[in-house]
């Protein structure tokens, strides 16, 4: 999707799904300048149209998706880590580790995604009408302070190693904090470990 990847990124993709394993092979392969075709998947020389439309036809791939990221193909869409799933009562079910950054699978990016997105899927309809079955909702893995996230809808961790997709609300002292969901009963006064807002939610067609 436009956004995630700049132009000379997409080019490295490009040339390493058509089997060139570094720029001097693929440099070599088609009688291409080293020099010129480094610097252009470095990102040192701007990416121009003529030579994206002969970097796309050796790569097979399209000028357009080369220049703006439109029409990815098959095997070259971005993509992020899919880190666990969401289930009854909002609570979400993750490998163990820090904010749980193993993948156990893997979705499609949304737009302006970058390295620290990461993705939880919906199971269920313990969560409507905010989110539905098979829902995939985004955030970023980037510490956040969660008293700036009063009121927003975040991934929230627990102290007690629970993680929930809720509303943060204040607590009623210091340092704690309340959860809050539309079909499920309040988490009142409990001490979180982090919490991470929700980016971008990807609706399941039917």
């Amino acid at each position: 999707m436009p956004g995630m990847l700049e132009p000379h990124q997409r080019l490295v993709l490009a040339r390493t799904k058509a089997g060139h394993e570094t720029a001097a092979d693929a440099a070599r392969a088609f009688g291409w300048s080293p020099i010129t075709y480094r610097a252009h998947e470095s990102g040192l020389r701007g990416l121009r149209r003529d030579a994206a439309g002969r970097y796309a036809a050796a790569f097979g791939v399209s000028e357009a998706w080369l220049l703006t990221g439109e029409g990815a193909p098959a095997g070259l869409r971005p993509m992020v880590p899919v880190v666990g799933h969401v289930g009854a009562g909002a609570e979400v079910h993750m490998f163990e580790g820090d904010q749980s950054t193993e993948r156990i699978d893997e979705a499609d990016a949304p737009p302006a995604a970058d390295e620290h997105t990461v993705a939880v899927i919906v199971r269920g309809d313990s969560m409507a009408p905010a989110f539905r079955d098979r829902d995939i909702i985004y955030y970023r893995n980037v510490q956040a302070d969660p008293d700036q996230l009063i009121g927003r809808e975040c991934v929230i961790r627990l102290a007690d190693g629970r993680t929930f997709v809720k509303i943060l609300m204040r607590g009623s002292a210091a340092g704690l904090f309340t959860l809050f969901s539309y079909n499920a009963p309040l988490i009142s006064d409990v001490a979180i470990e982090w919490a991470l807002p929700v980016k971008w939610v990807m609706r399941d067609q039917p």
